[in-house]
């Protein structure tokens, strides 16, 4: 069965469908030897290896909540170990799979986790749960659609978030804009942005080429992503093309800047030119609300995306997974994962970090309501959740589709300027009907 499943996750690396493929062994075990686990006394708990692709300051909050774990009780003792981004952890736990070196726990990025089920790595949590007195039903039904699609629960929702709008409500003021009203539409959007804008100087909306925001966007207009029979995309047409219109209408007109960059890489130029106040709009993630908040210097606004013929975000981030090849220790994993989502302490990661809480629950927690309490911006992701209704496609070729078709094509299209909008819809349907048929 190793071979079986070395060889086919092989084949995938093979064909790049993750970026930043390694085969290095983690080195960051900063929660280990923590709380009352220190000396022998370690050695008569089960040992759990929790990877995550959480750093900085959300990197110190996992610690901070395993220490406080590891410390309540004395059966089990879990040890954290930074992995990288979510493409470096797909490929480590590829390479860890080969190598028989897996962790019992990983978070792993949302779109994965059929891919991954499907490979038979993932234990089905449906009975440990049960066992454990986990009740999933507490947790949104928009991030669940990627943890439990009918075959078993792969995956509980840890750090997840939304596409979510920021802009400089003092840049408003200057520019004679209400810092109260952001804008609502695309139209709004156009107009925002050109207000904003001086010429070669600063942009008024900026946001990374990312297929994430482009699933946003088609969702604005009511549109799918993957046909009903999952055999083509379902916006090879005016849902499709719509987006990159206006995208590359604000690009020309100076409107618009795109930052320079791949994946992540973009996200981070993006928030840096904004808390520099080179453009007074972006799209980033919920998740970096913290971030930006700690970063600008001027009064920080939060808003829904605008919205075309309706609000539309897709959900994303990371689930937690338990890994086969630990069945020994599932009920101390299990007992692990309870209290990592239990309302409190997903309350608590939430507020630390602006991620959206996995459940009402969490948001009705102590924590988070006086986190809202004195953050009004964080409410922006809670209250886009009743705009998650379109889900993303849960097929186990969509990780290929999403990072290299989608992305390649939207990028090239706004890159060259002779290349158009409906050639690019075009070729992501071509290759992905090539796919997966």
């Amino acid at each position: 069965m190793k071979r079986t499943l070395a060889l086919a996750l092989c084949a995938v690396m093979a064909a790049g469908m993750f970026a930043g493929c390694s085969s290095s062994k983690p080195t960051d075990t900063s929660s280990q030897g923590t709380g009352s686990t220190a000396g022998n006394a370690s050695q008569e708990k089960t040992e759990v290896v929790f990877w995550t692709s959480m750093s900085g300051g959300m990197g110190e909050t996992v610690d901070e909540i395993v220490k406080t774990y590891n410390e309540s009780q004395d059966k089990v003792h879990v040890s954290v170990e930074f992995q990288g981004n979510y493409y470096d952890m797909a490929a480590k736990l590829q390479t860890a799979v080969t190598s028989g070196e897996i962790p019992h726990i990983a978070q792993l990025e949302m779109g994965r986790t059929k891919m991954f089920a499907d490979y038979g790595i993932l234990q089905d949590m449906t009975e440990p749960a049960k066992e454990a007195g986990l009740d999933t039903t507490m947790f949104y039904d928009g991030l669940m659609t990627s943890c439990d699609w009918g075959e078993g629960l792969y995956a509980l929702p840890f750090n997840r978030s939304t596409p979510m709008f920021y802009y400089n409500k003092d840049m408003f003021r200057e520019v004679g804009l209400d810092p109260e009203t952001p804008p609502a539409t695309w139209e709004d959007l156009k107009t925002y942005a050109e207000k904003l804008s001086i010429a070669d100087q600063r942009w008024g909306f900026e946001m990374p080429i990312d297929a994430w925001f482009y699933e946003a966007f088609i969702m604005q207009s009511g549109g799918n992503i993957l046909n009903e029979d999952e055999t083509d995309i379902a916006f090879n047409n005016e849902k499709g093309t719509d987006p990159l219109h206006l995208w590359k209408d604000m690009v020309h007109e100076g409107w618009m800047k795109t930052p320079p960059g791949k994946e992540y890489n973009s996200y981070e130029a993006a928030r840096s030119d904004f808390s520099a106040g080179i453009t007074g709009m972006i799209i980033c993630s919920s998740g970096d609300l913290g971030t930006l908040t700690s970063s600008c210097n001027f009064d920080l606004g939060t808003a829904f995306l605008p919205k075309n013929d309706r609000f539309g975000v897709p959900t994303g981030g990371a689930n937690v997974v338990m890994m086969t090849g630990h069945e020994e220790d599932t009920a101390a994993t299990m007992d692990f994962l309870k209290y990592l989502t239990s309302p409190d302490v997903a309350g608590l990661w939430s507020s630390k970090t602006g991620y959206v809480p996995s459940s009402a629950a969490a948001a009705e927690s102590q924590v988070y309501k006086e986190f809202l309490a004195s953050n009004a911006n964080a409410g922006t992701a809670l209250a886009q959740m009743e705009f998650t209704d379109i889900p993303r496609p849960v097929n186990e070729n969509y990780p290929q589709i999403h990072a290299e078709i989608m992305m390649t094509e939207i990028q090239r299209c706004m890159e060259e300027d002779n290349y158009t909008p409906e050639q690019a819809v075009q070729a992501i349907s071509d290759q992905t009907k090539k796919l997966l048929g």
